[in-house]
């Protein structure tokens, strides 16, 4: 009882500094002479009176999952609120006339980067250009990215639909059929307990449910994942930020297939996401930045689990990721404000203005909004919505003006925008006048 006077109030401080730390990071951090496990049991017990419990699968080890909203989980939610539902994008895109086509280059971002984040070895511009070709993956590492990118483009057509077994299978089935189906088993949940979660160094760190209890767990959480807690009071309320983090974390927790589970589980996070009403998340890749800290990502999985199913540690960490994707998200929107207002003075003093239509300058707009851009004539017809002759019409216009260059990949031409100013005036010493930041 001393042990718990003397250490409450340093258990106290250590909870309202904020930073969530788990039994792995705290106990480097405590004073000498601590009694460190008083000092965690302590912290523990303060968190979770200030918490909510949530039952998610019916089973001992996942019953009473738990989360607490940090500074961190409420100033993400708040900042998703703001920025990434239809009334935020609007306000976003006034500058840019509402363009939403504008924004069509980041939606392949996701299916790249959740790709590269299970293994797929295929650079982001290989894999960038096989999808806007429309073109057959040579490899498994392509067969996964285009896998991918065919399970994201359900998921947005599909997102106001209920998550089922039906919807998850098939999920699975969009994300993996073909690459290696003996390996993946596409839509099938595992009937075995020999599928574990490794490290890099291929140490254990995490041994699945066993695989008769999948169905019925799935069932529960499904159910859970149905329910509108967003809608909800009191301690039932849920904000679908957290709730689509929980979701995330529950999928790759379950483990329900024999592979491809991560990326299931992001797709999860996602449907949620768009069910809810923020459709800026179809133009917000969370895996290009996982991807950069796989080992924190699944740490952040192992401190939940190891800390009897406090989620906390993994939304946290989620959020974290969200937070920094928003900002790239409004970064790249307003460097398209700004590289429209510069194309706009390059193009009228270099004469190109009263030549061009509308499209044309639309498309340039998004060729120097990232470096080496790439467009086909099929994604201009559908992006501007023109038939085929007039998108291979301005495609070529702009390569005429130096302004684009082209290359075959198989049977399709791909037109690729400058990568930098000295490139731009190799392609055409004519186009750009002196001065000029093109």
């Amino acid at each position: 009882m001393e042990s718990f006077v003397i250490n409450f109030p340093l258990a106290k401080d250590l909870s309202a500094k904020g930073d969530y730390l788990h039994w792995d990071q705290l106990r480097h951090r405590l004073p000498s002479g601590t009694d460190e496990e008083c000092v965690w049991s302590l912290l523990s017990m303060i968190r979770r009176a200030d918490g909510q419990f949530l039952s998610l699968t019916g089973s001992n080890d996942a019953q009473h999952a738990f989360i607490k909203n940090t500074p961190l989980i409420l100033q993400t939610s708040s900042m998703v609120d703001r920025l990434t539902t239809s009334g935020g994008e609007a306000e976003l895109l006034e500058p840019l006339a509402a363009y939403q086509h504008l924004l069509d280059e980041l939606r392949a971002e996701e299916s790249i980067s959740s790709s590269q984040l299970e293994g797929a070895a295929t650079t982001s511009r290989v894999a960038l250009e096989m999808i806007k070709v429309k073109r057959a993956p040579r490899d498994e590492s392509e067969k996964m990215i285009m896998g991918n990118f065919h399970m994201m483009e359900y998921v947005n057509s599909h997102c106001t639909e209920e998550m089922s077994m039906e919807f998850l299978r098939k999920l699975h089935v969009i994300a993996v059929e073909g690459i290696d189906d003996e390996k993946y088993l596409p839509g099938r949940f595992r009937q075995s307990n020999d599928v574990v979660v490794v490290d890099t160094e291929n140490n254990v760190i995490h041994t699945p449910p066993d695989h008769t209890e999948i169905n019925h767990r799935l069932i529960l959480l499904l159910a859970w994942a149905n329910t509108p807690h967003e809608r909800l009071e009191g301690k039932n309320y849920l904000h679908p930020l957290v709730k689509a983090c929980i979701l995330h974390f529950m999928v790759g927790y379950l483990h329900p297939f024999y592979d491809g589970n991560g990326r299931t589980a992001r797709a999860f996070f996602y449907w949620y996401m768009l069910r809810c009403g923020y459709s800026a998340f179809r133009h917000i890749s969370v895996s290009k930045l996982l991807k950069k800290a796989s080992t924190a990502y699944a740490k952040s999985y192992c401190y939940s689990e190891t800390d009897d199913m406090d989620l906390t540690y993994f939304v946290e960490y989620q959020c974290s990721i969200v937070s920094r994707s928003l900002g790239e998200y409004v970064e790249y929107i307003h460097h398209m404000i700004k590289v429209r207002q510069e194309l706009d003075s390059f193009l009228y003093e270099s004469g190109l203005a009263a030549g061009l239509n509308s499209r044309q300058i639309s498309l340039l707009n998004v060729a120097f909004a990232r470096s080496g851009n790439i467009f086909t004539v099929a994604e201009v017809r559908e992006r501007m919505a023109v038939s085929d002759n007039t998108a291979r019409k301005d495609l070529s216009a702009l390569e005429k003006l130096g302004l684009l260059k082209s290359h075959k990949d198989g049977k399709e031409t791909v037109y690729v925008s400058p990568k930098t100013l000295p490139q731009l005036n190799k392609w055409n010493a004519q186009t750009a006048p002196r001065g000029s930041s093109w």
